[in-house]
Order: structure tokens, then sequence, then C-alpha cells
């Protein structure tokens, strides 16, 4: 993964969210520009084996970025507005790119707030996803999420969706199994200039 410099001391709740993060089996970054989150998201995609991916509602000025870096390194991006049937091709890529609404600090979880469904099989459907998250809408409790979740549900069709790395279930054989419902790898990608 791409190295990331000029980050200075990072803040307490980012740090206590990448580190829970991890802990559960996702992979977390720091970003403090959009290059570099570019470059930490195609660096991980190509580690991960992605050739495709659909990429969804980026944050502001992250568009550019990553789709030339995907580009440099190969990787066909398909997104909203180039897919006759989205749902479609979102089943057939081997990764997903979007954005969360929040992150909670202390379960270290991703908070996806998706109101159609291309928005939330990206991040559901693809073996491997890749998630960006502003930093300033990471919180330290999921209590803090409340006026977003209630401002979300007064809208028509939601779903929210709290990830906390890779999907796991324990029903088969009574083990701990990753990826069987979901992405394999998750990366959280935190940036720290929004």
């Amino acid at each position: 993964m791409a190295s990331l410099t000029g980050l200075g001391k990072v803040n307490d709740v980012l740090g206590l969210f990448m580190d829970r993060f991890r802990i559960l089996g996702g992979y977390a970054a720091l970003a403090d520009n959009p290059e570099s989150a570019a470059t930490v998201a195609a660096d991980f995609l190509r580690q991960h084996g992605s050739r495709t991916v659909f990429v969804y509602k980026l944050p502001t000025g992250l568009t550019q970025p990553v789709e030339k870096k995907l580009k440099e390194m190969g990787i066909q991006a398909y997104t909203y507005d180039s897919s006759e049937d989205p749902v479609n091709v979102v089943k057939m890529v081997d990764a997903g790119i979007s954005t969360a609404a929040a992150a909670v600090a202390e379960t270290g979880t991703l908070v996806e707030v998706a109101f159609d469904d291309v928005e939330r099989l990206v991040s559901s459907l693809p073996k491997t996803y890749v998630c960006f998250v502003n930093g300033s809408s990471v919180v330290k409790s999921v209590y803090m999420t409340s006026g977003l979740l209630r401002s979300a549900m007064e809208r028509d069709r939601v779903a929210v969706t709290f990830i906390s790395g890779p999907s796991r279930s324990g029903d088969i054989e009574q083990r701990l199994v990753l990826g069987i419902h979901g992405p394999h790898h998750v990366l959280a990608v935190v940036c720290s200039w929004l």
C-alpha cells in the first residue's frame, strides 16, 4: 500500500476508528489529499487482484484522481452513468468503491446510507470493497449517528448498513468464516481533508 506522509498526529477519534476497523479484519488508511487517497485505493485493489471495479458517488474532488489512478493500473472502472444495467454490472465486477455517510470509532464501523439498490450492492456483492469516509464524519459513538439516521429514514426508500471489516458468518460448522455473504477484503480510506 502507498506510504502516506505529512499527516502529522492522527486525532484520537480517527486513530481509534482505524485501530478498531483493523482489529475486525479490515484495512484502514488515512489520506491527506485526493491523490494519496486514490493511490491507496488503487494499490489495495491491485494487491487483491481486482481487474474491474464499480465506482459510486465519491467525495468531493476524488472522482478524477481515482479514475486516473485506476486507468494507470489497468483496472476497468464502471460508473452508474456509464452502465446501462448497473445492478448487473455490480454483480459481475471484482470490486466496489463508494462512500460511507459516517464512521463510528468505538466500534470500528462504517455507516452506509443507501437510497437505491446500486449504492447498497456496491459494498456487499463484490469480493473486494473500498470505502471512502470524510474525516469530519468519523464520530466517537453510534449514538452520534442518530441525527444522520433519523434524517435518512424520512426518505421513502433507504437501507442502512453497518460495515465492520469483511463479511463474516459463524453458522458454517460453528466456525467464523470471512467473506461468505459479502466482501472478503475491505479498505476504509479516511479522507482527513474533508
